[in-house]
């Protein structure tokens, strides 16, 4: 707030200068087939976003990274929106069930179970293939 009080007089003045400017015609208004075209291309915009933000919250492997104690070892679908995770918490695994409004402990491991790297459902399996994937062709073939 401060470093804007010395800017305070020249935005005070500012419209202060545009009396002095030669008065501009409004814009003709070309027809209705302007207006059908903004609105269409505010709806096409709009359904864009819809649609990549429901695209984003399916991606299987597009979980938030808990900073902390919590991890994520890894999740497998049993339903349509049913969810079991194997999660670690300060050395220790539980195995969590999570629903629409729900999430219980379904078991506490005494020893840890290992996921190995892009196994399928360990938490990061397909941005490792993906990883892979796209490091190996760009080993295979050089771009120029």
């Amino acid at each position: 707030m401060k470093r804007l009080l010395p800017l305070l007089p020249a935005l005070l003045l500012a419209p202060l200068a545009a009396f002095g400017a030669e008065p501009q015609a409004a814009p003709e208004f070309t027809g209705a087939g302007e207006v059908g075209k903004m609105i269409a291309g505010l709806l096409l915009m709009i359904a864009l976003i819809v649609g990549l933000a429901a695209a984003l919250k399916r991606v299987k492997g597009f979980q938030r990274h808990l900073p902390g104690a919590i991890k994520i070892v890894s999740v497998a679908s049993v339903g349509a929106r049913e969810r079991l995770m194997l999660v670690e918490v300060g050395g220790r695994q539980l195995l969590v069930g999570a629903a629409p409004g729900r999430i219980q402990t379904l078991l506490v491991l005494d020893e840890p179970v290992s996921v190995p790297q892009g196994a399928p459902g360990g938490a990061g399996g397909f941005a490792e293939r993906l990883r892979e994937a796209v490091g190996a062709s760009a080993l295979r073939e050089p771009r120029s």
